[in-house]
């Protein structure tokens, strides 16, 4: 990529996206102008760079316009319906969960963004899990806004028992978690600004989990939840193997 002048380009680092208009190009050094990012970057407001530099640094042009905000936070996959064998909906999955599917040969795809059982083990084994009950929640489209305001910008992925702590739920309950949903950026300074509820590890699993849960709803009161969401998603713990 040849760097232009007067182009914007922008690029997402840590869930923040910067966005600069080359300034100017001279031999091989291009200099550019914030427009959108950090606090840092629009602190300093210009910058140079090389240009093999700025070309390796994951820059794309980008079209001009007045508000940069929408193209803050987590990258937001497209998530797909799964049908079972006979062609119902039961649920629906992240790109991610399709492709290994797909690759694994459990689904086949049967339209846009649509996939469908093939392997009646896969489908056999979630019901397991769930006893069945694939209700509205597992249809949701779950990444669309932020579950605390609605903000549908500068989304997050917020881990309520976070990444550091995770560690305290043994496997294979960990597993048994529905530990993220996507917080905008504000309602996640307001969350990380509330001390850490008082949750001593050890003990009984589920206590320690529906601690985590009972405070991010008490710190950010979400109005926007998934219908039937809990933190604890699977139902039937024998079928994990334990006990």
């Amino acid at each position: 990529m040849n760097p232009q002048v007067g182009q914007v380009y922008a690029r997402r680092r840590s869930g923040k996206a910067e966005v600069v208009r080359v300034t100017a190009v001279a031999g091989e050094w291009v200099e550019f102008q914030f427009l959108h990012g950090p606090t840092r970057s629009m602190r300093i407001g210009s910058g140079r760079c090389k240009g093999k530099n700025f070309a390796a640094a994951g820059w794309e042009p980008a079209a001009e316009r007045d508000d940069y905000s929408d193209l803050d936070g987590a990258t937001r996959y497209g998530t797909f319906r799964v049908l079972d064998t006979k062609g119902e909906p039961i649920l629906r999955c992240s790109a991610k969960r399709a492709a290994f599917y797909l690759r694994k040969g459990y689904a086949r795809a049967v339209g846009p963004d649509v996939l469908q059982f093939t392997d009646p083990r896969t489908e056999e084994r979630l019901r397991e899990l769930y006893l069945g009950g694939f209700t509205e929640f597992f249809m949701e489209v779950k990444n669309d806004r932020c579950v605390c305001c609605g903000a549908t910008a500068d989304l997050t992925r917020h881990h309520v028992v976070p990444k550091r702590h995770k560690r305290n739920v043994p496997q294979p309950w960990r597993s048994c978690l529905s530990n993220v949903l996507f917080v905008c950026g504000p309602c996640h300074r307001t969350y990380e600004e509330a001390p850490e509820p008082e949750a001593p590890p050890g003990g009984d699993w589920r206590a320690y989990v529906w601690a985590w849960r009972d405070h991010f709803r008490t710190v950010l009161r979400p109005r926007f939840l998934p219908p039937g969401w809990d933190i604890i998603s699977v139902q039937n713990f024998d079928a994990l193997g334990a006990g």
